[in-house]
């Protein structure tokens, strides 16, 4: 019996974390590229919010097990549509892939399998974090993925592959031009966008009455959005009303 009382406690609790209370405050799932963006724009708009950063794939596995959420930004369309379901995608504003380095000077990216020597490049995990998926696309098309693939220190997300090489951990590491600017750190190599798909940002609204969100994304929309934007490292886009 005292067995079964237990069991039926835990249902219960169960139960409870699952269904998100009306009181609870509203929490902004996004890409961890995003993290000191998205804390500064609902600042500026004056928006009392939780920000929760991860990787995108992280995320959307997350929402999925039932994480309580009203807003989900992903850097990649496919996590976003898994998140979404039957709810719209949102695009929201663009990105750019770079090499980061741990000291100033451009490369010749044909020359970084040669200049790693007996070190690691470091990736956002190239199986399922957009940044890493993006990073892998851009060495196959340049033809430098079989060279580079067995010696990927592989990360999280994309915000951690850059502190392996702010750390000295890795010499490169494939990032979003927005991280090399968060993070003060060189610019070896720029991709040609040509190189990769196209880098999105995209919104899910998970929640259809929370004004918290339409006011977010209106801010990044505005004016005012659009210089945070480019301060950040983004690149704004024109949202379809």
């Amino acid at each position: 019996m005292i067995w079964r009382a237990a069991r039926i406690g835990i249902l219960v609790l169960m139960a409870l974390v699952s269904v998100r209370p009306a009181w609870a405050e509203t929490r902004f799932f996004v890409a961890s590229s995003l993290v000191d963006f998205a804390q500064s724009a609902a600042a500026a708009a004056q928006l009392d919010v939780i920000i929760v950063a991860g990787g995108s794939s992280t995320l959307a596995r997350q929402i999925e097990a039932g994480a309580p959420a009203d807003l989900y930004i992903s850097a990649n369309e496919d996590w976003a549509e898994h998140a979404a379901g039957e709810r719209d995608l949102v695009p929201l504003f663009g990105n750019s892939l770079v090499l980061m380095a741990d000291r100033a000077g451009q490369i010749e990216i044909e020359a970084l399998p040669l200049m790693l020597g007996e070190n690691r490049l470091a990736l956002a995990d190239p199986h399922h974090v957009p940044a890493g998926l993006y990073a892998k696309a851009a060495f196959e098309h340049l033809g430098l993925w079989e060279a580079l693939s067995g010696r990927v220190a592989a990360a999280e997300n994309v915000r951690s592959a850059a502190r392996f090489v702010w750390s000295g951990a890795a010499p490169f590491g494939v990032v979003y031009g927005s991280d090399a600017k968060a993070m003060d750190l060189p610019i070896a190599f720029a991709f040609p966008a040509e190189s990769h798909p196209s880098i999105r940002y995209w919104a899910v609204r998970l929640c259809d009455d929370d004004p918290a969100v339409d006011a977010f994304l209106d801010f990044i929309d505005s004016a005012e959005g659009h210089k945070l934007l480019a301060e950040f490292g983004f690149q704004p886009i024109e949202r379809p009303l």
